[in-house]
């Protein structure tokens, strides 16, 4: 099971923002039970992700992928005796307006995959700064065999029906992607007296080759929604969405290729 927490924040400091996404990591893990707080920090891929997006009105995401992190995560976050949060290290109080709570099965996923119409064409929007790391190196540029590769990978450790990785249809699905406009630009983002370079912003991406492989990608960036893409996506980095639909339509008034 998929599930999205949205939380509606208020806070009186100017400095709450995507950059301290990573101190908001450590607000969630005061929430939950200690052995399971351990048993994620062992974990390499991550079962949830959280991001905080908004200039006026802010809002805090968590978003889990397993049954089990959906029990250890959601249920505190949404007790009613959580209701406000103090961020110590910057000295900001938060308070929680309002909590919403969306779930989708990994079955609904696959329905549509099998049966809902797709689109040539894919919007995405990078909502957090979003990075790759290859060979040591930071990808600060969108490539579409990372961001393939990457929910691939994340899908593969959180499903126990399905290994998504294989390095053939990896190859399939980016050479039968173009990516033919975008506007994003660079960012850092902070995180323990470093700044990792990233990106943030829009693309579309065309999509070639079979239907069955269209649909497949949108079955990737449907679970990209939950999963984050790129790394760090615990900590709030690679929040991502799918703009637009999948309609064929002007892509922010320009003329579809």
């Amino acid at each position: 099971m998929l599930a999205e927490l949205k939380m509606e924040l208020e806070s009186d400091s100017a400095e709450l923002g995507y950059f301290q996404s990573s101190n908001l990591q450590g607000v969630l893990m005061e929430q939950i039970d200690g052995c399971y707080a351990q048993k994620l920090h062992e974990q390499g891929i991550k079962p949830y992700s959280q991001y905080i997006t908004g200039t006026d009105k802010k809002e805090w995401r968590v978003k889990t992928l397993t049954t089990e992190a959906y029990e250890q995560i959601m249920f505190p976050l949404l007790d009613s005796s959580f209701e406000e949060f103090y961020i110590e290290k910057k000295q900001i109080h938060v308070r929680i307006c309002k909590k919403e709570i969306n779930t989708i099965s990994y079955q609904e996923l696959l329905d549509e995959f099998y049966s809902a119409p797709c689109s040539r064409y894919l919007n995405l929007e990078f909502l957090t700064p979003t990075s790759f790391k290859s060979a040591g190196r930071y990808i600060i540029m969108p490539d579409m065999h990372y961001i393939y590769q990457s929910l691939m990978n994340k899908y593969s450790a959180v499903s126990v029906d399905m290994d998504m990785y294989d390095e053939e249809t990896l190859h399939q699905l980016t050479s039968s992607s173009m990516i033919t406009q975008y506007r994003l630009r660079s960012v850092s983002f902070p995180l323990e007296g470093i700044k990792i370079p990233s990106f943030k912003g829009e693309m579309r991406v065309k999509l070639n080759g079979t239907d069955t492989m269209a649909k497949y990608v949108r079955l990737l960036a449907r679970f990209g929604e939950y999963a984050g893409v790129g790394i760090k996506t615990a900590i709030g980095m690679g929040g991502m969405k799918i703009s637009d639909g999948y309609k064929e339509k002007a892509y922010r008034g320009m003329p579809a290729s």
